[in-house]
C-alpha cells in the first residue's frame, strides 16, 4: 500500500525535474509516473527550450511512460510539483492513470500572481468517467519555492547575468534605498557598529532574532542569520556555490550600505560558516580604528 512517505520520495525526484527545468530556462515543473512503487518515467516541462506550448512536465513524463507501457497506465500514479493544468488532466485521465498526487495548488499559484487557468484537476476529473482518486500538498513546502516569485527572479538573474552587473545594480539599489529612508535612518539607535547591525537588518526586513548578535566588541559584531533567504534558494536550485554568490555578489553593497553611516565601518562573513553548508551565516561587522 502507497504511503505519504513513497509519495514524499517520488515528489523528491520530481523537484529535482524541476529545478533542472530552471537550470534550462524552462519554467520549474517537474513529474513523475510511477507503478508498483517505483518510478518508471521522470520529466521536466520543455516548453521554452523546445519552444512547444505543450511540453509540459506530465505530458513529457506521461510520453517517457507510455513508451514503455503502451498508451494504458492503467495503475499507474503520477506525482507533479504543481497541480496538473487542465490540459494535462485530459491527459490524465486519457492515460487511464490511476492516482494524482502533487504539491501546489492552482490556487496556491493564482494566489501569488500567477496566470493560471482556474480550474481544478479535481474539477475535470469528477466531470469525465474516470475514478482517479488524488492527494494534495505533498512536500508542499519545498514546492512553493519553486514557483516563489524572488526566488524565480534571481534564479533568471544568476543565469543570464554576469556577477559583476548584479553586484553594481544592487549596489546602485541599496544607496537609492539609503537616500529615500534617511529620516528612518536617523532614528537608529546605539553606537555605529549597532546601528550598521539594525540597518542591514532594516534593509533586508527581518527581526533580530532571525539574525542575533553572538560576539559583540568595541570594533567587532558578529551575528548568525537564519532568515529566510531567496538567494539562498536560488543558489541551491542552480546548484551555485553560495560562498561564491554572496561574497562576489552581496559583500561589497553590504559593506558600502553601513559606510554611509561612518566609512570606517567594514561588513564581511565567515565563508567556512554559511548556508546551506551551516545551519546559519555567520556575518561580522568591524569598526576600523
Amino acid at each position: 500500500m502507497m504511503t505519504n512517505k513513497h509519495y514524499e520520495e517520488f515528489m523528491k525526484i520530481a523537484i529535482i525535474e524541476a529545478k533542472t527545468s530552471l537550470k534550462e530556462g524552462n519554467k520549474g515543473f517537474g513529474a513523475v509516473v510511477a507503478k508498483d512503487g517505483r518510478v518508471i518515467a521522470s520529466a521536466h516541462d520543455t516548453e521554452v527550450t523546445d519552444q512547444d506550448s505543450i511540453a509540459h512536465a506530465e505530458i513529457n513524463a506521461i510520453r517517457k511512460a507510455s513508451r514503455i507501457y503502451r498508451k494504458d497506465l492503467t495503475g499507474c500514479l503520477i506525482i507533479s510539483t504543481h497541480e496538473p493544468c487542465p490540459m494535462c488532466t485530459g491527459s490524465i485521465i486519457w492515460s487511464n492513470i490511476s492516482k494524482v498526487v502533487y504539491g501546489v495548488s492552482i490556487r496556491d499559484s493564482i494566489k501569488a500572481g500567477r496566470d493560471m487557468i482556474n480550474l481544478s484537476c479535481k474539477e475535470i476529473i469528477k466531470k469525465s468517467n474516470a475514478e482517479i482518486n488524488i492527494y494534495d500538498g505533498i512536500l508542499k513546502k519545498e514546492c512553493l519555492k519553486l514557483y516563489n516569485n524572488d526566488i524565480r527572479k534571481l534564479v533568471r538573474k544568476f543565469r543570464k547575468s554576469e556577477w559583476i552587473n548584479i553586484e553594481e545594480d544592487l549596489l546602485n539599489k541599496r544607496m537609492q534605498w539609503f537616500e529615500n529612508n534617511k529620516t528612518m535612518i536617523r532614528k537608529l539607535k546605539g553606537n555605529d557598529l549597532e546601528k550598521a547591525y539594525h540597518l542591514i537588518l532594516m534593509k533586508i526586513g527581518i527581526k533580530s532574532s532571525e539574525a542575533p548578535i553572538v560576539k559583540k566588541s568595541e570594533n567587532k559584531i558578529i551575528f548568525h542569520s537564519k532568515n529566510y533567504c531567496p538567494s539562498l534558494e536560488a543558489c541551491i536550485i542552480l546548484d551555485l556555490d553560495t560562498r561564491e554568490v554572496c561574497k562576489e555578489i552581496y559583500e561589497k553593497p553590504t559593506e558600502e550600505l553601513i559606510r554611509r553611516l561612518n566609512p570606517k565601518l567594514r561588513f564581511t562573513r565567515n565563508y567556512e560558516c554559511i548556508r546551506p553548508y551551516s545551519d546559519y551565516c555567520e556575518e561580522i561587522i568591524i569598526l576600523e580604528k
